[in-house]
């Protein structure tokens, strides 16, 4: 369906109106997200989501990392190292999206992953 440009400034101004008259704007990263717990076998590991600016407000998602390669399936906010991450040192990705863009920011790595 196109558009009429009427139709498009009433979908923008209902946007501003939404939002408290912000302007849209894409998602920017001002603190990374972290990682809690402990790099063991075994052990639970979450993230500590990172703080985004963006109008409207970004959604996040997540990709786990070993030794910055991604851990197929390890998407949530979660991670439990497992016997073939000994050594490794874990990373989380954290993206923030919203219709005006994405951007994503690594948190800093645990330590090397132990049995």
């Amino acid at each position: 369906m196109v558009m009429t440009k009427r139709q498009q400034k009433r979908s923008y101004a209902g946007f501003l109106g939404a939002n408290g008259g912000d302007a849209p704007e894409a998602p920017a990263n001002t603190t990374p997200p972290a990682i809690t717990g402990t790099a063991q076998v075994g052990e639970d590991l979450t993230v500590t989501p990172g703080t985004w600016t963006g109008v409207a407000a970004p959604d996040l998602t997540y990709q786990w990392e070993a030794d910055g390669t991604a851990i197929d399936g390890a998407t949530g906010t979660t991670y439990t190292p497992v016997a073939g991450d000994v050594g490794a040192v874990i990373t989380v990705t954290e993206t923030a999206r919203n219709w005006k863009g994405s951007a994503s920011e690594t948190s800093a790595a645990t330590s090397a992953v132990i049995a």
